[in-house]
């Protein structure tokens, strides 16, 4: 995913070879004629978040993030975004009709809207001099009013019932005594206790001194006002641990008034998105049940007396994201199915789920439904048309895409995507989509670009990809296997990959490229791999595996799965002992087993690493340490670090140079003589 810019500031680490320019064919932008995306344009494609649609259903709400590159922009040293102009801003479209309206402007970004209960006010936050505020706009428009909070930057705000106050997250602000101490050490870290906890505190809709809800001896992960305004449920945690809030949550119901634990839901685990349904008498809130993060419960507690049941138990499939029916008679969730997705009513009392029929375009999360329970938001997409908000009428079953964001992508050329099915070892039916690069011809494919999906625990469904759009633009069909260990095919598909983590996923995804030469659309000469995240854990295995493979790429991926484990912030503990069976100064064969660096020493596909200095879910010396094995071992290699990067990109110079070096490798091994 990059560009090669002169403002840009990623370190080379080790270059091997050279690589030539870009040899993508250059866009065409006059007299209608199909377009071949750059990689600047990629990165300049307008997403929306955050929906959030109106109580009485008329409009829609959402945060919209850009991207804009100032083709002035001269090299300065305090510009680290190389030009790059970011900016996230609120807007509402009228569902009946008419442009989107902006809602919110200036150098501030502006996030996390909350309709008030009476439609007429939207709160945000927006960061404004280096400090988080609460702020609250009329809906028509106007000056945003900030709501004093005293030293702490809220996060997750929500409205009470009345829209009287405000309930927030935040830290409580270090004593002096703790500032004074860290000075004096040096700014010394306890490494096992760095997090700071998350506390719910409560504020009056005029601003004031806001009060403390839970105790400071907790972290607050989640929180959700009830009906009546009188208690919150809330998710837990022992403390602010990335780990503990990926994997040791606690639902609990406590007191609006103080804090006071009224009863738990359940006992540590995963769990998502707790909710209030609209009479108050239940919650609901995702987890999961034999498996590490395949949502496949939506449990439904009493809230007087706690007693809890799962209203989906055979539910095979994984859940994104649900919301109330306005009567508290059922819940309507977004379920992973396959390559696509499914929207699903269940009745808490029992019976049989109903499909509403929603098809045609992927839908994510989150969901938000109106008041009267008629009108359903999220984003959507096709594999050829960009996200976009959506509004799915409960009534008709009808679709409405209230907004274009990205019009112009109608005029790139588009690969189209096919589902494509094969039988891997013992017969297991595996799936997967092959988006065409449309330069493909009859008797002639185009190269085969192998990018398989991170998680493991994801799937690839057939939604729009900018990234994938790019690289069929340039002449490549991509193929995305849905191998076993991904979600969206049943509990036992999701499982099949357990304690074989690499061994079960490259055979899964080396027999559906054996089936693509076979049928004609793939070319045993003309192969590349790459992925990123848990995609770059199966590129770094399969050059150990296989030499077929013209060039690779790996993407922040895993390369040592016992270094992993250690430097992970979350992928140790529970998720070790589901994907390993166990840790690795305990279950030493297993990781052994799983291991991609074991087998480095076969390598001899030339390989690109890109990774994010400042990863925390997969540790930079993973990359570190791929690099240096295949330096060593005179595998053509070059290594790019992203500073400032977390797991994912966010900064639009890299996010280009990415797209860019990606294509420059592969084209450039694709045409050496390479045998």
């Amino acid at each position: 995913m990059k560009l090669s810019t002169r403002w840009l500031f990623p370190l080379a680490l080790g270059l091997v070879v050279s690589i030539p320019s870009a040899l993508a064919a250059a866009p065409a932008k006059s007299g209608g004629a199909v377009i071949h995306p750059t990689p600047e344009e990629v990165v300049s494609l307008s997403s929306a978040g955050e929906l959030a649609i109106s109580p009485d259903g008329s409009r829609l709400l959402y945060a919209l993030s850009t991207n804009h590159l100032d083709p002035a922009a001269k090299p300065a040293e305090q510009d680290k975004d190389a030009g790059w102009q970011r900016d996230r801003q609120l807007w509402w479209v009228n569902l009946a009709g008419g442009e989107p309206r902006q809602l919110t402007s200036g150098a501030e970004k502006a996030g996390s809207p909350q309709w008030s209960p009476d439609g007429r006010e939207i709160a945000f936050l927006r960061k404004v001099k280096d400090k988080t505020l609460l702020q609250v706009i009329a809906v028509d428009g106007g000056e945003a009013v900030a709501i004093p909070t005293g030293e702490l930057e809220p996060t997750h705000v929500r409205w009470s019932p009345d829209g009287k106050s405000f309930a927030f997250l935040a830290p409580i602000p270090e004593s002096k005594d703790a500032k004074d101490e860290k000075w004096r050490t040096g700014g010394v870290v306890d490494w096992g206790d760095q997090w700071r906890d998350d506390v719910l505190w409560v504020v009056g809709r005029a601003g004031g001194e806001p009060r403390r809800v839970t105790a400071a001896d907790e972290n607050v992960a989640d929180f959700q006002w009830s009906p009546d305004g009188a208690k919150f449920v809330i998710l837990t945690s022992r403390n602010a641990d990335p780990y503990e809030v990926s994997c040791q949550l606690t639902p609990k119901l406590v007191s609006v008034r103080d804090g006071a634990l009224i009863r738990s839901l359940g006992g540590a685990g995963t769990y998502d998105a707790p909710t209030w349904s609209p009479d108050g008498k239940r919650v609901a809130v995702l987890t999961t049940q034999q498996s590490l993060s395949m949502m496949n419960v939506l449990l439904v507690s009493d809230a007087g007396t706690g007693k809890s049941a799962n209203v989906v138990p055979n539910l095979e499939l994984s859940m994104t994201g649900f919301v109330w029916s306005p009567d508290s008679k059922s819940l309507i969730a977004l379920a992973l199915q396959r390559t696509g997705t499914a929207l699903l009513r269940f009745p808490v009392e029992g019976g049989e789920a109903v499909d509403l029929g929603f098809s045609g375009r992927v839908a994510e999360p989150p969901l938000t439904i109106d008041r009267a329970g008629k009108k359903l938001a999220f984003i959507s997409s096709t594999d050829r048309e960009a996200r976009d908000p959506t509004v799915f009428d409960l009534d008709t079953r009808q679709t409405q895409i209230p907004t274009h964001l990205n019009p112009q992508v109608a005029q790139w050329s588009l690969g189209r995507e096919e589902v494509v099915r094969w039988k891997s070892e013992n017969g297991a039916e595996i799936e997967g989509l092959l988006l065409l690069s449309p330069q493909a011809h009859a008797g002639a494919p185009a190269p085969l670009f192998v990018y398989p999906h991170g998680g493991p625990d994801a799937a690839t469904p057939q939604s729009f990809s900018g990234f994938i759009q790019f690289f069929a633009a340039h002449g490549y069909s991509v193929f995305m296997p849905n191998y076993r260990g991904s979600l969206a095919y049943g509990h036992d598909f999701y499982a099949a990959n357990r304690g074989r983590l690499g061994e079960i996923e490259f055979r899964d995804i080396e027999s559906g490229v054996d089936a693509l030469i076979a049928s004609g659309k793939a070319d045993a000469k003309k192969l590349v791999y790459g992925g990123w995240s848990w995609g770059g854990f199966l590129t770094a295995w399969a050059i150990g595996h296989t030499t077929r493979y013209r060039a690779a790429v790996v993407g922040a991926g895993v390369s040592d799965v016992s270094v992993q484990y250690s430097l992970s912030d979350i992928n140790h503990g529970v998720a070790s002992a589901w994907e390993f069976l166990g840790n690795p100064w305990k279950q030493t064969e297993n990781f052994d087993r799983s291991n991609p660096i074991r087998s480095i020493k076969n390598a001899s596909t030339p390989t690109l690493i890109l990774h994010g200095q400042e990863d925390p879910r997969v540790g930079f010396t993973s990359s570190v340490e791929l690099y240096r094995a295949l330096s060593d071992l005179g595998v053509p290699v070059r290594f790019y670090a992203y500073p400032r990067e977390p797991h994912g990109l966010m900064e639009p110079a890299h996010q280009a140079h990415r797209l860019q070096v990606w294509l420059d490798w592969f084209q450039h091994y694709l045409t050496s003589t390479r045998s």
